[in-house]
C-alpha cells in the first residue's frame, strides 16, 4: 500500500513499497525524472539536490535521466546488450572470481570487498578498470550525498569541493561515461551489500552444501533501497495520487525483500523503460561466486 505525506507548502511525497504499487506508477507516463524545481519547498531542495550531485558533466547519470532525452533508450539498449556480451566470458575472469569467493569464505578483510566489487564493475565499461581505496571512498562519498538531508553537510560538501572531486576520480577511468560513473559509484553498493549476506550465509558450513546458487541469489539480491519519480501531470492510481511536482519514492528493496522478485529489484517488468541494463549479468556474477566459494569450503569440508 502506498503512503502520502503531504504538508501544504513543504512536502508532498508519495511512498509505495509493494511490487503491484511500484509496477503501476513505473509504467505510468505521467512520472518521469525531469525533477524540475515544483511543488513544495522541500520537493524542491530534493529536485535541485538530485540535478546538482547525479550528473557528470552536466550529463544526467542514467537513473535520474528523463524518459525523453536525446539518445536515453537507445543508449540503454546497447548498454544491455554490451554488458550481455560480457556473460560468456565472466565465468573464466579467475582473479575476481577466486577474491570475491575468498571475501564470501571469510578469508579477506571485509573491509576491502567494495575495491573488489567497483573493479570488477568497472571492467564492464573499461577493461583496464583499476579500482583503489581513494576510488571506492570517491563512491562512498556520492552515494553519501545523494542520501543525506543534513543540511550543513551539503554546504560543507559544496564549499569543499569534495563531491565534485569524487565524481573526477570516478569519471577519469571510464572517459566521463555517466553509466559506468553510475555503476561504479552508486549501483556498486547494492552489490556490496549483496556479498556481505553471501558471506554470512557461508559463515554456516550446511549452507554451503546444502543451498543452491539460485537460492542463495534470491537472498542476497539487494535492490535500490528506493528511486525516485516526479509527477509532470496530474493524476489518480491504484497506488495514490499526484499532482505535478510530487515526488514518487519507490521503495524498491522493501517490495523485493516481501517477494524475492528479480524484476522488482531490477525493475525489469515489462521491459520497463528505467529497467537494470546489468540484470543478467549480476545474478550470473552472484551466482558465479557462490560457486565457487561452495567448492572451495567442500574442499575443507572432506579434508
Amino acid at each position: 500500500m502506498a503512503k502520502a505525506i503531504r504538508i501544504p507548502g513543504l512536502v508532498d511525497i508519495l511512498l509505495a513499497d509493494t511490487p503491484d504499487g511500484i509496477l503501476s506508477l513505473t509504467s505510468d507516463n505521467r512520472l518521469d525524472r525531469k525533477f524540475v524545481a515544483e511543488g513544495p519547498i522541500l520537493n524542491r531542495v530534493i529536485a535541485r539536490r538530485i540535478r546538482r550531485v547525479l550528473h557528470v558533466n552536466g550529463t544526467p547519470l542514467p537513473p535520474v535521466a528523463p524518459r525523453d532525452a536525446p539518445g536515453r533508450a537507445e543508449r540503454q539498449e546497447q548498454l544491455e546488450a554490451k554488458i550481455n556480451t560480457k556473460l560468456d566470458c565472466l565465468v573464466n575472469d579467475d582473479k575476481h572470481l577466486n577474491e570475491l569467493a575468498a571475501h564470501v569464505l571469510g578469508r579477506r578483510d571485509p573491509d576491502t570487498l567494495g575495491v573488489q566489487v567497483q573493479e570488477i564493475v568497472g571492467q564492464l565499461f573499461a577493461p583496464d578498470y583499476t579500482a583503489s581505496p581513494q576510488r571506492w571512498k570517491a563512491a562512498q562519498l556520492l552515494d553519501s550525498a545523494t542520501r543525506s538531508f543534513n543540511p550543513i553537510r551539503q554546504i560543507w560538501w559544496r564549499l569543499t569541493g569534495r563531491v565534485d572531486e569524487a565524481r573526477r576520480l570516478l569519471s577519469e577511468p571510464v572517459a566521463g561515461d555517466p553509466a559506468a560513473v553510475h555503476t561504479t559509484g552508486i549501483a556498486v553498493h547494492n552489490l556490496a551489500r549483496s556479498f556481505e549476506i553471501m558471506r554470512e550465509l557461508a559463515s554456516r558450513p550446511q549452507n554451503l552444501r546444502a543451498l543452491t546458487s539460485d537460492a542463495v541469489v534470491a537472498r542476497c539480491l539487494v535492490a535500490p533501497e528506493s528511486v525516485l519519480r516526479q509527477a509532470v501531470q496530474q493524476g489518480t492510481t491504484a497506488a495514490g495520487s499526484f499532482r505535478p511536482g510530487t515526488l514518487v519514492v519507490l521503495r524498491l528493496e522493501a517490495a523485493r525483500a516481501r517477494t524475492i522478485r528479480r524484476d522488482i529489484a531490477f525493475m525489469t517488468a515489462g521491459r520497463s523503460w528505467s529497467r537494470c541494463p546489468a540484470n543478467r549479468w549480476v545474478v550470473a556474477l552472484l551466482t558465479a561466486v557462490w560457486d565457487r566459494a561452495a567448492a572451495e569450503g567442500g574442499k575443507e569440508g572432506q579434508e
